[in-house]
């Protein structure tokens, strides 16, 4: 035969070969899809079968590990120990453990609980061992100081840690001052509820004491007017400690009074009057109180420390006061004063006091820098954005070597049929101890596959922070994209919006329940929903790409509509909610913008707007090749207009 027919004959075969391996995947894909819901569901399964149809399937042990989770009233020791011979070096295999150990408890069968819990692990499970070593082996020192250290928190634990904590009250294991110490974490912890149910524990003059407790924490203004209890004592003295801090996040003025007048009768130490001096003070200054400035200036010298300087500071910029701005940022710690946020304002301030040459020379090297103050001086210098991006060092046999390692296989399956979760686990256990270079090469193969998160987790893992394509990757475009034009929204906008909410993570949740790319609200989600005139989303739906995508950036639009244009204003509220950005706006107007941000009263949403802003900058540079200068987003906020922002359009630097 010829060697051309040969060699065609051999590759006809290679592709049958390849596209029969493919037909195979999606079938077996498809099968564990269909068994993975039926066990969700309830529904039985034919295990048996499954197992010989997905031999060499990377997530059969996903399915033997939910099916045999789907009844765990009927798993047999056997059957746990023969999955994890199999399969113990698994990320699953822990949390496989751990649903058999809460099983074991739940039943009492302490022998083979004992046999399989490897200590650690949950409240939950630390109490069910220590019942299992009180079964088996009985109880002794370390038993008791183990007993102990789950009983000494500041909430509630679970109930499988009352037969412990009974044997500690039965043995008379807890002092008097271990007992009043949770109450102490219960009552800082904001658990007034738990120190009332742990009354009765306590010894008759510590009832007394937290009766006090209790009253002060429901009326500290009234509690420390008139105090029941003995001021000038151990216990008095923790009670106005708790007190004066309580009613500071309140009423200040109130708590300074009070303050005052037991300083003056000498009944609380020097230390501790100056520790409360300066709470209120820097109550006051978070808030944004008219006065917080010469509160901090008032406080004793030894009162002061780098919190009070840095919130001196950080108030003068706000009330623009650029003579004290170049003070205070001057007395700060020399590591924090080198920062980028208070090198442009100390720069800023001796613009604005017409030492022009001076600031300048602050402002070139922070200019050469890709960070939020870094576009605010390459603004006010009128130079170029610095994006310094740097070239990726690709090398596709590290990366093809990557892709083939089990573990990782597992994780890009588990990621194709939705368990993303899980995928991330089985990545990130694959990489754990890995080396920054393989690293990098793990970012550039998640980034190939599409999974942003990854790449900019793993890109940061390993310092490629000039790496724009990986830590700032234009994701999901199919879908933000889109949503962006239908709600006239900047796209590069909602790109910087997705990377601060989310990295780019379709299966993130917020502390607060915000759900997926844009991190929607529920109820957020149904109102726009509602106008939309579409199905209202259930929580599940706002995970769907496409739809938190479309509900998100309308949102966006909704807010950058209510502020009337106002891109700084809009990105609070979308992080705040409208009636706070509002209420912001109100009690700062006609300020500067960079200094309105920074009178923003929440921190995390100071932080967030920055953010929003750099990060638009990023992918505009990546999406249109040349940033838009946050100049253009950054007018006098609505209401008198005091200033000007931008300091290079300043004729000449004296404010």
């Amino acid at each position: 035969m010829p060697r051309s027919l040969v060699l065609l004959f051999v590759s006809v075969l290679f592709l049958a070969q390849t596209a029969a391996a493919s037909d195979r995947l999606d079938n077996q894909r498809d099968l564990f899809r269909e068994a993975h819901e039926r066990i969700g569901l309830g529904k039985s399964v034919d295990m048996d079968a499954l197992r010989d149809q997905l031999q060499g399937y990377p997530l059969l042990p996903y399915l033997i590990y939910a099916d045999l989770l789907s009844d765990t009233g009927n798993l047999t020791a056997e059957e746990v120990e023969a999955f994890l011979e199999d399969y113990g070096d698994l990320p699953l295999a822990r949390g496989f453990r751990g649903q058999w150990l809460h099983e074991l408890g739940a039943r009492e069968e302490w022998e083979t609980y004992q046999a399989f819990h490897r200590g650690g692990g949950s409240a939950t499970l630390r109490c069910y061992g220590l019942q299992a070593r009180r079964a088996n082996d009985g109880i002794d020192e370390d038993w008791l100081r183990e007993a102990r250290g789950l009983w000494l928190v500041g909430h509630s634990q679970p109930s499988a840690c009352d037969p412990v904590f009974s044997e500690l009250y039965d043995r008379d294991a807890l002092t008097p001052d271990q007992r009043w110490e949770r109450i102490t974490r219960a009552m800082y912890n904001g658990n007034a509820s738990l120190a009332r149910a742990l009354r009765s524990r306590l010894e008759d003059d510590d009832q007394e004491w937290l009766d006090d407790w209790l009253r002060l924490n429901r009326d500290p203004a009234a509690a420390l007017a008139d105090p029941d209890f003995e001021v000038d004592s151990r216990r008095g003295r923790q009670l106005v400690r708790f007190g004066v801090r309580l009613l500071a996040r309140s009423d200040r003025d109130t708590a300074a009074e009070r303050l005052e007048d037991y300083v003056e009768r000498g009944d609380l130490p020097r230390e501790m009057a100056l520790e409360l001096q300066r709470e209120i003070a820097l109550r006051a200054a978070y808030s944004r109180d008219d006065n917080a400035l010469e509160l901090l200036d008032q406080l004793p010298e030894a009162a002061g420390n780098d919190t009070v300087r840095e919130w001196q500071a950080r108030i003068a910029v706000g009330q623009q006061d650029w003579p004290r701005v170049i003070d205070a940022v001057w007395d700060l710690p020399a590591e924090q004063r080198e920062q980028a946020e208070w090198q442009y304002w100390r720069a800023h301030a001796l613009w604005m006091t017409g030492a022009k040459e001076r600031a300048e020379d602050l402002l070139e090297p922070l200019a050469r820098t890709r960070n939020y103050y870094g576009f605010l001086a390459a603004d006010a210098l009128g130079r170029p954005y610095a994006m310094n991006e740097a070239d990726l060092d690709h090398d596709a046999e590290r990366q093809a070597a990557l892709a083939s390692r089990p573990e990782i296989q597992r994780a890009r399956e588990l990621r194709e049929v939705g368990l993303i979760t899980e995928a991330r686990r089985e990545w990130e256990a694959a990489l754990a101890g890995a080396d920054t270079d393989t690293r990098a090469q793990a970012a550039m193969l998640a980034l190939g596959w599409g999974w942003y998160d990854r790449a900019i987790h793993n890109a940061n893992q390993a310092g490629l922070h000039n790496a724009l394509s990986l830590r700032f990757p234009v994701g999901f475009s199919d879908v933000l994209e889109p949503a962006a034009a239908a709600a006239d929204v900047d796209p590069a906008l909602v790109y910087a919006v997705a990377r601060k909410e989310s990295a780019f993570s379709p299966d993130a949740r917020s502390r607060v329940g915000a759900r997926g790319l844009l991190q929607v609200m529920p109820e957020t989600g149904r109102r726009v929903a509602d106008g939309l005139g579409v199905s209202d989303p259930g929580g599940v739906d706002l995970y769907e790409p496409a739809t938190n995508a479309r509900l998100g950036a309308v949102y966006l639009g909704q807010m950058i509509d209510r502020f009337d244009g106002n891109v700084i204003l809009a990105a609070a509220a979308y992080n705040a909610g409208p009636e706070r950005a509002a209420r912001w706006l109100e009690d700062n107007p006609g300020q500067p913008a960079a200094v309105w941000i920074e009178n923003i009263t929440f921190g995390e949403t100071r932080d967030y707007v920055k953010s929003v802003l750099a990060f638009r900058a990023v992918f505009d540079s990546q999406l249109r090749g040349e940033p838009r200068r946050l100049a253009g987003v950054m007018p006098v906020m609505p209401g008198e207009e005091t200033a000007e922002l931008v300091l290079g359009e300043e004729a000449d630097g004296d404010s």
